[in-house]
């Protein structure tokens, strides 16, 4: 997990706003598989990012060495806190993983990795994720609780999702950027 945090260009690029479309169908499936887990384990704050490994077993954490290391590498890379913080929640997320069988729930962070992977962070406002063409509300977790995905994590469909958005509202002017 901590080798895809480090990998992700963090900085505002092209790639964050050819991405929106798909950006914005991956936020909402997070809220959606977060939403599946604040419902099987009764957690009734934080929502809707936040340590969700320390809410099933906060004795479970990443390693020391790696923290330290992904805050080195992330501080002055990752502007926005609640990306930031989301990419250590992720973390120990992996690290709960290896230790203990979950519930045959879908993991919560992949879709926002992937988000991150497709363009970095985002902005927040008015308790929505601000993603330049659209705003996911966060809205309670109750209200995306939902057993059918919203999107699937398959890079090539995630592309074509991203192509026909664009081919409905024009393509992108070159040089455009997010803002």
């Amino acid at each position: 997990m901590a080798e895809r945090l480090f990998a992700i260009e963090w900085a505002d690029t092209e790639a964050a706003f050819v991405h929106d479309w798909s950006r914005v169908l991956l936020m909402r499936e997070y809220l959606r598989r977060a939403a599946l887990w604040v419902q099987a384990y009764g957690i009734d704050d934080s929502w809707p990012f936040f340590d969700l490994a320390a809410h099933i077993d906060p004795t479970v954490r990443a390693a020391p060495e790696l923290v330290a290391r992904m805050e080195e590498a992330l501080d002055g890379r990752v502007g926005l806190p609640l990306a930031y913080n989301s990419c250590f929640h992720a973390t120990h997320w992996a690290a709960l993983q290896d230790a203990r069988e979950l519930p045959a729930l879908d993991d919560p962070f992949e879709p926002l990795i992937t988000l991150f992977e497709r363009g970095g962070g985002f902005g927040t406002e008015n308790r929505s994720a601000d993603f330049t063409l659209a705003m996911v509300p966060f809205r309670t977790w109750e209200h995306h609780v939902a057993s059918e995905p919203v999107v699937t994590l398959d890079p090539a469909v995630l592309d074509r999702l991203d192509q026909e958005g664009w081919k409905r509202v024009g393509p992108p002017a070159a040089g455009r950027t997010p803002g």
